[in-house]
């Protein structure tokens, strides 16, 4: 990530003001400019990514950094005072456990593995980051793999946090 644009960005993140960014997200094909207010810098395991308020959008959204463009440009203070984050400051618990289509010799192998007591991981987790970790677990909470062996975890208490997932 070059200084040009990680520089203004931390500069508008100190100070809570405004820049104007060009982003190219995945799921549109064009690069469009967008006003956002840095608000935090997010390690997903895999990737950084600045949480921002979007004015576009009118929401909080998480911004790929390596999907920037340019320099971004200062657009001075707040025009009004942010709406709470609510997917940040709201946290959920998520039950892993094995997948119990495994062998019980496999499902006690991972059960020492991830340490987890009585037969399932509980993780306290900021829903604004909750997908993003069960990505870096490979936990598919769409449908599960054919073969157990190669998703080998699952969300066991998906029903309770499905409302934040998807």
């Amino acid at each position: 990530m070059s200084a040009q644009i990680i520089r203004p960005i931390v500069h508008a993140l100190r100070h809570h003001e405004r820049l104007e960014v060009d982003y190219g997200a995945v799921s549109s094909t064009d690069r469009d400019g967008r006003i956002i207010v840095p608000v935090r810098f997010v390690n997903t395991g895999s990737r950084w990514h600045l949480r921002a308020w979007c004015e576009k959008a009118q929401n909080y959204r998480d911004f790929v950094l390596s999907r920037f463009h340019g320099t971004p440009i200062q657009e001075g203070k707040l025009l009004a005072p942010l709406p709470p984050d609510t997917r940040w400051n709201t946290h959920i618990t998520l039950s892993i456990t094995p997948d119990p289509r495994l062998s019980p010799e496999q499902q006690q192998a991972l059960i020492r593995d991830y340490a987890m007591e009585n037969g399932q991981l509980r993780l306290h987790i900021r829903v604004a980051l909750a997908g993003y970790l069960l990505k870096e677990m490979q936990i598919n909470t769409k449908m599960l793999d054919g073969n157990p062996a190669a998703q080998q975890l699952i969300l066991a208490n998906q029903d309770e946090v499905k409302e934040w997932l998807f």
